[in-house]
């Protein structure tokens, strides 16, 4: 969706024993163990369009874009930072088609305590008090609105594995990269319509391995739907009903981005803006559900991180921006580390990190 600084990859020179030159795989998902360098550093004139892509609408810090680099420590160095991640995630984790997975692996059969009857009704009521509590919902902008704790964790748990079962498929999570090599600290999934960030296209295949998207749960468009009415019911107490809908209008989400952002995973100011004429026109908004460790979020009219609001986006958090807000700037300077809820991380086994999921209409 952006574009910005950017590096390239340098891959390793060392040679095993024996004397043989080492000659990096064909697979370039097996090259992401190595270490990064940044060796060039540019910055050119951006025109408007959507968010991954380095020459569309945004402003990429350099640690932005994952690079390899020469590295004599084998596998162990491997284990340590693969794609971006600092919490030791395994070699295996990543297939040899290049697939990723969004939870921890289990080994064995885990023994686990049931938590009491009592502890699970305290939980209970104190995620429905959160819910209930109308000052956790409010609207950050005309057309942008924050809703707190609006996902239950039983709600969360389910959208995890569901994106989990999803991205260990056809057209699953991959490493969102462009021709120069250059790589983004997430991983990428399209349900519905592909998002090509090398062109900022929609299609019907993906053309990285010309995988279909796969469709879109009709549990996730259940939730949609739901949190924008409660959005257009929490507008509609300062205007009339009438013009809710024309501030903020409704939509069917046909394509849904999911980025699995790591502990040093980013996103520079961009502007969502490769969908349709009219869906663009219209100021159908974008719906963004927030899974797993915190994120800072950034948002505003330019494209300038010293003029932009920030509101932090915690795990169960739903924003949506359309209407007036549709083309606001907006990104991912950081991720708060181990700020997921435990229950959350138990219950799902989440790998550390942020699951992110926007909805729109194309």
């Amino acid at each position: 969706m952006n574009r910005g600084r950017r590096a390239r990859d340098v891959g390793s020179s060392s040679a095993p024993p024996g004397g043989r030159a080492w000659r990096p795989p064909a697979d370039p998902e097996l090259n992401l163990g190595m270490n990064r360098i940044q060796i060039d550093e540019t910055h050119s004139e951006e025109t408007e369009n959507d968010s991954l892509s380095p020459n569309k609408n945004s402003y990429f810090p350099p640690s932005e874009l994952q690079q390899p680099s020469h590295s004599n420590s084998g596998k162990s160095e491997e284990t340590k930072s693969i794609a971006g991640f600092e919490d030791s995630v395994p070699a295996e984790d990543f297939t040899g088609a290049g697939r990723f997975d969004i939870c921890v692996p289990q080994v064995g059969t885990p023994i686990m305590l049931k938590p009491s009857l009592l502890v699970k009704n305290r939980e209970k009521r104190n995620e429905e008090k959160r819910s209930l509590e109308e000052h956790n919902w409010r609207i950050l902008r005309p057309g942008m609105v924050l809703l707190k704790s609006y996902l239950s964790v039983g709600d969360q748990v389910k959208i995890v594995k569901l994106c989990r079962d999803l991205g260990l498929g056809a057209g699953g999570f991959y490493q969102p990269g462009y021709r120069d090599g250059a790589k983004l600290h997430l991983k990428m999934m399209c349900l519905g319509k592909n998002w090509d960030p090398e062109t900022s296209k929609y299609g019907e295949h993906r053309p990285i391995d010309g995988a279909k998207p796969p469709r879109i749960p009709e549990e996730f468009c259940n939730l949609v739907a739901k949190a924008l009415k409660d959005s257009h019911a929490l507008m509609g107490k300062n205007v009339k009903k009438n013009d809710v809908q024309e501030k903020f209008p409704l939509m069917t989400p046909n394509v849904c981005i999911v980025n699995f952002y790591t502990a040093s995973g980013r996103l520079g100011l961009h502007q969502d803006r490769d969908e349709s004429e009219e869906s663009l026109r219209k100021g159908l908004p974008v719906v963004s559900f927030s899974i797993g460790d915190t994120a800072e979020f950034l948002y505003g009219d330019q494209r300038d991180i010293v003029k932009a609001e920030k509101v932090l986006l915690e795990s169960g958090d739903v924003l949506i921006f359309g209407g007036k807000s549709r083309h606001i700037f907006h990104g991912v300077p950081s991720i708060v580390q181990d700020s997921a809820p435990k229950t959350l991380l138990e219950q799902s086994r989440l790998r550390s990190g942020r699951l992110n999921l926007t909805f729109r209409e194309y």
